[in-house]
């Protein structure tokens, strides 16, 4: 499995960005294999989709190390999982994603125009690795 990890402050826009990727692959075709877990706009959603054939989960709970196990875990037979980190000390990231190939995008300002920004930084990452 491909990791796609937006790593940031709090409050820097993770989610809003990680959200904007999932109506994007949305309007671009993707198909609802789980549906969200919460319809709120400003919380965390966990949600797999098919795209191109291909299976991606998207997960913005990722303030907690914990969270992010059990985030792999349950979405072990996807293609790509795009999640959210906080600025956790790079060692500790790296013993949870070892055995993964990672790409990690910084997050670092909130914002509409940043957000975007990311958006499409994250579903270059997601087309690249199809």
């Amino acid at each position: 499995m491909k990791l796609i990890v937006v790593k940031g402050n709090p409050n820097s826009g993770k989610t809003t960005s990680i959200r904007l990727v999932y109506d994007l692959l949305l309007y671009e075709g993707a198909e609802i294999e789980k549906p969200r877990s919460s319809g709120k706009t400003y919380t965390d959603f966990d949600t797999e989709l098919l795209y191109k054939e291909k299976r991606i989960a998207i997960s913005s709970a990722g303030d907690v190390l914990k969270n992010i196990h059990k985030t792999i875990n349950r979405h072990e037979g996807c293609d790509i999982l795009v999640t959210a980190s906080r600025n956790f000390k790079q060692s500790s990231l790296d013993s949870i994603f070892a055995q993964y190939d990672v790409k990690y995008i910084k997050k670092e300002k909130r914002g509409d125009e940043e957000n975007i920004f990311t958006a499409n930084e994250i579903l270059q990452c997601i087309k690249f690795a199809l």
